[in-house]
Parts: C-alpha cells; sequence; structure tokens
C-alpha cells in the first residue's frame, strides 16, 4: 500500500496508525480510528479491516471537516467521520484512480491506497463516484441508565488487558467523582473497583476503574491484566453501580 501512494504522490507523508486490530473486528477498528484520527491535522485516513473485500460491500470515501477518510462500506470509517462531521460520501467507481487489475482479495493496495494518494494529489471527491447515502452506519451502543445501574458492554481490550467499555464519561461522571467507589459486574463477576484518575493511583496488583484517553469508562489492573482475570471479551455485558 505505500509503494502505491508513493508512486502516485512521491511527496505524501505516510503514517501507520495500527496493524494489531483482531482479525476481521470491524469494531476494534473504528475504535481505534475514531480514537486517533483527531490528533492528526488535515489528513487522509485510509483503513482496512475489511472481511467483505471482494463481495458486493462497496469501497467508499467520506469528506469531513477537516478529513477524509477511504475504506470499505462496512461501518469502519463512520464513527471517526462523524466526529469530524460528515460532508458528504462517494462511492468509488472510478477506475481512473484504482489500479488497472484490482484483485479480490487486497483492495487496501489496489483500490483504497491509490484512491487517498489521488486525492491527495489534488483529485476532488466529486470524481470518485456517485455520492450516496444509505452507507453502513456503526456505532459503539448507547448504555442503558436507570436508578440502579449504568449497563453497557466491553468495546474493546486492548495489549495491556485493560477493559475498555462503551460507557462514556459523561455518564459516569453524573454518579461518581474520582475516589469513589463502584460495583462492577463483568462476566459473572461482582467486583467493588474505586474510580481513579491514573492506574498509578492504585495498590500494586489492584483492579480499578478509570476513564481512557477516549473517554470511555475502563477496567484495568495495575501493572497486570484485567481482562484475564475476568475473561473479558468484545460486546460482554457490562454494568456499574454505586458500591453497597
Amino acid at each position: 500500500m505505500k509503494g502505491v501512494i508513493l508512486e502516485i504522490d512521491p511527496e505524501a507523508q505516510v503514517v501507520d496508525l495500527d496493524h494489531y486490530i483482531g482479525a476481521q473486528d470491524v469494531r476494534e477498528g473504528a475504535y481505534v480510528l475514531y480514537s486517533a484520527a483527531s490528533w492528526f491535522p488535515f489528513a487522509i485516513h485510509v483503513g482496512v479491516v475489511d472481511p467483505g473485500v471482494g463481495t458486493a460491500r462497496r469501497a467508499i470515501a467520506i469528506a469531513c471537516e477537516g478529513a477524509i477518510f477511504v475504506g470499505p462500506d462496512n461501518g469502519l470509517l463512520v464513527p471517526a467521520a462523524e466526529a469530524f462531521g460528515i460532508k458528504e460520501v462517494r462511492h468509488i467507481t472510478n477506475k481512473e484512480y484504482t489500479l488497472r487489475r484490482a484483485s479480490y482479495v487486497f483492495h487496501g493496495r489496489d483500490i483504497f491506497a491509490p484512491v487517498a494518494a489521488h486525492l491527495s494529489k489534488g483529485v476532488k471527491l466529486r470524481d470518485l463516484g456517485p455520492e450516496i447515502s444509505d452507507y453502513v452506519r456503526l456505532d459503539f451502543g448507547t448504555p442503558v441508565v436507570d436508578e440502579e445501574a449504568i449497563r453497557g458492554e466491553v468495546l474493546t481490550v486492548d495489549r495491556f488487558g485493560n477493559i475498555v467499555t462503551n460507557i462514556p464519561r459523561n455518564v459516569v461522571s453524573e454518579r461518581w467523582r474520582f475516589n469513589q467507589d463502584l460495583e462492577v459486574s463483568i462476566g459473572g463477576y461482582d467486583i467493588r473497583l474505586r474510580l481513579l484518575r491514573t492506574y498509578g493511583e492504585a495498590v500494586e496488583d489492584a483492579l480499578l476503574a478509570t476513564m481512557s484517553s477516549s473517554n470511555f469508562l475502563e477496567i484495568a489492573k495495575r501493572n497486570g491484566n484485567a481482562a484475564a482475570i475476568v475473561k473479558a471479551t468484545p460486546r460482554m455485558p457490562v454494568s456499574i453501580r454505586h458500591a453497597g
């Protein structure tokens, strides 16, 4: 992919974001892109987590306020694009901007990379193909909030074993402040945790709750792997309530 980009635009600056997304895990890829994209100055983001490669799924480009996203029409790009503000979405059909012999199994190299490079050279989004509105949506789910508890789910588990939930900071902060205790139910475990600002505020090897760098509730273990303890996996239900 880098070779294709640099052949078309030798002045392009290519930055790798993450090559360790779980296999076929579109939602994890969407979360990583959502978490990182806003830290780049105006950029063209190419995302490839594409289990539907070679099928009828479309290739798309999304123009936003301050960014462009290119990739498969499977929801991967949407949370990040929505955070910027979507202006238009185009179905990539113009083969003038893709490789002539696109394979069925590597659209990252043969479609997405060359399209991104042509965009960086000044090609207009409208030249890629027709505008569409029925692109595939993806979100991280909406936690259920009632008087008893806040119920969400595991969004992803990072390589340190930190469990990132889909419960956003603003929902948590309506009920708890840092240094308060809460009870978390996850994977059949009921755990009393303290909500802390940093991992280092917890005692050695203790489980804790904190806010991730992307402002979602995170369950972690100081100097350890929280996910291994509760066998956490994506989409596993999580609930938090006041500690009794």
